[in-house]
């Protein structure tokens, strides 16, 4: 099915509207909620302003739609989830991880995806995992922490992951200018 508008998916009470449809026909079972779920993320798929990226990953990063995604992302099937994390995603975890909007979203797909998916987000975004931290974004950790407690095949890599954290050198952790003066009173042995 068309979505009807993308005028829709602007106004705040429009996608406060959306939101509750998808989250009503989730809770009922509808198999429209499938259709329906399939048809608002196309939509927010088309007519991206930024040519370099996925419309959809623009639309991640946009305050008022990010929410709308993410409550689709909540009620996607296994397979939409891996083809929105395939077709859109891959590749682009360690900004989307690090965005300020855009990694509520990537929290949602992790609270939801199956182990495959969380198994590709683990392999991409495990060595960088200080990013998002640095950033003060320490959801995408508790949410890989989530998934990893779902899906307990993966454990034993994120906490390998997790433990690298702040061991090895990274551009996102500022280095100091200059080494303190050996005599500074911080340095006293008393």
């Amino acid at each position: 099915p068309e979505f009807p508008t993308p005028a829709l998916l602007s106004p705040a009470c429009a996608s406060l509207c959306l939101q509750g449809a998808l989250r009503a026909l989730h809770r009922s079972q509808s198999p429209s909620c499938a259709r329906f779920c399939r048809a608002l993320i196309g939509c927010l798929s088309r007519d991206s302003p930024a040519h370099q990226q996925s419309p959809l990953l623009t639309s991640l990063q946009d305050p008022e739609r990010s929410r709308l995604l993410e409550a689709a992302i909540t009620v996607l099937d296994p397979a939409g989830l891996r083809e929105l994390f395939r077709g859109h995603l891959r590749g682009h975890l360690r900004g989307v991880a690090s965005h300020r909007v855009a990694n509520h979203g990537l929290q949602r797909l992790l609270d939801h995806a199956p182990e495959d998916v969380v198994s590709e987000v683990l392999s991409e975004l495990g060595p960088a995992l200080e990013e998002p931290l640095a950033r003060g974004h320490p959801g995408v950790i508790l949410a890989l922490l989530g998934a990893a407690q779902r899906h307990p095949r993966l454990q034993g890599e994120t906490l390998r992951c997790l433990f690298q954290v702040g061991h090895a050198p990274s551009a996102a952790r500022p280095r100091p200018l200059l080494r303190p003066h050996p005599f500074h009173p911080s340095h006293a042995p008393f």
